[in-house]
């Protein structure tokens, strides 16, 4: 970091996080506009030391895959989006790992995009969830019920004999099996 006006705020803003010494040489390697850039990042989140690393090594990873600057990854649409929400630090936080995430793997970000798509094909109650493996790493998904009587029960179970008879529900395993 060759531009002294950024050092004493990454310093101090270091110092109030308790972020370790490698981290502040880490940043003292960057250029100028990184710097800032990872800076106003770090302000706006409030990351600890380790989130912020791992923020940092997605942003690197994209930039170098992109040919950009670390600045220029961080002034993505994708970002500036999930930063301009008006949602608590901790969800905001959440909405930068995905957009980064989403950047970092795009092919994986379409495939979960289109298993998506085909359990609202599906049809089924708001009573019925179905979550991923994490990365869509496994074949297996997970449904949830949720019932406060037999007959929501009844009527969820049926939604899911229903659709596990369609279409959809073939693809979505396939597509399953495919990501993993």
């Amino acid at each position: 970091m060759t531009d002294s006006n950024l050092d004493a705020p990454v310093r101090a803003f270091a110092a109030e996080r308790k972020y370790g010494h490698a981290t502040l040489e880490r940043w003292a390697h960057l250029e100028p506009d990184d710097a800032g850039a990872l800076l106003a990042l770090a302000q706006e989140l409030r990351p600890s030391d380790n989130q912020l690393r791992d923020l940092w090594d997605w942003i690197e990873e994209i930039a170098a895959r992109d040919h950009q600057t670390l600045a220029q990854v961080l002034a993505s649409e994708s970002l500036t989006s999930a930063r301009r929400r008006a949602v608590s630090r901790n969800d905001k936080l959440k909405l930068v790992k995905g957009a980064l995430r989403r950047r970092r793997f795009p092919q994986l970000a379409a495939a979960e995009e289109r298993l998506a798509a085909l359990v609202r094909e599906l049809g089924l109650p708001r009573s019925i969830r179905i979550t991923f493996p994490e990365f869509l790493e496994g074949d297996a998904l997970r449904v949830e019920i949720t019932a406060n009587s037999a007959a929501t029960f009844r009527t969820a179970v049926d939604a899911l004999q229903t659709a596990a008879a369609t279409p959809a529900c073939e693809q979505l395993f396939a597509g399953l099996a495919e990501a993993g």
